[in-house]
């Protein structure tokens, strides 16, 4: 390794480090765009159940590129270059993409009743919110807390249009969470 090298990685370690807490609280931008789209697809299963499958393979897979575009850009213009972070982001979030198209096999296969097997879609992506947010960005996990315990709710109870309640509710605590961090790099302070 040369010493600009050298010097380089030190300086990205540095501005990492100074700039971690701006960059670990999240996007305000992503989490209104995950809100809406998580509160329009959650709706779906409830009044138009043929479009969920097709809406979330362009929403999942188009918002999932997009967010990884914007966070790797947001990063850059910030100045941070910490690979292993977003390493671990991207690790997190194709990991749970892997986990959705796994949810899928079985009402493919015609194993599960539609309403069955759209439940377990719910767990994952509770799943995966709550633990991006004890990992990633905290506040995520207060919306996969809800997510959670939606799934619950729609397991023992099934009562009337409760995807549709359940968005509203996980699209609304995103809201709120971009909100709070936009309020929070607005203000200056890190968390």
């Amino acid at each position: 390794m040369t010493d600009v090298e050298k010097i380089k990685e030190n300086l990205d370690y540095v501005s990492s480090a100074v700039r971690a807490g701006d960059s670990h609280g999240g996007i305000p931008a992503l989490y209104f765009m995950w809100g809406a789209l998580i509160a329009i697809g959650f709706a779906l299963p409830d009044l138009a159940p043929q479009l969920a499958a097709p809406y979330w393979l362009i929403a999942g897979i188009g918002g999932g590129l997009f967010s990884w575009w914007w966070g790797a850009r947001n990063a850059r213009r910030q100045g941070v270059n910490d690979t292993a972070l977003g390493r671990r982001y991207g690790l997190h979030w194709t990991i749970a993409g892997v986990a959705f198209l796994l949810c899928f096999l079985p009402l493919a296969a015609g194993r599960l009743p539609a309403e069955t097997g759209a439940t377990n879609f719910l767990l994952a992506a509770g799943l995966a919110y709550a633990l991006a947010g004890v990992h990633l960005e905290r506040p995520l996990l207060y919306s996969g807390l809800l997510m959670l315990a939606a799934y619950g709710v729609l397991v023992l109870l099934s009562p009337p249009y409760a995807w549709t309640l359940t968005g509203l509710v996980a699209g609304a605590g995103l809201v709120w969470a971009g909100l709070g961090r936009r309020a929070a790099l607005r203000g200056g302070s890190v968390r």
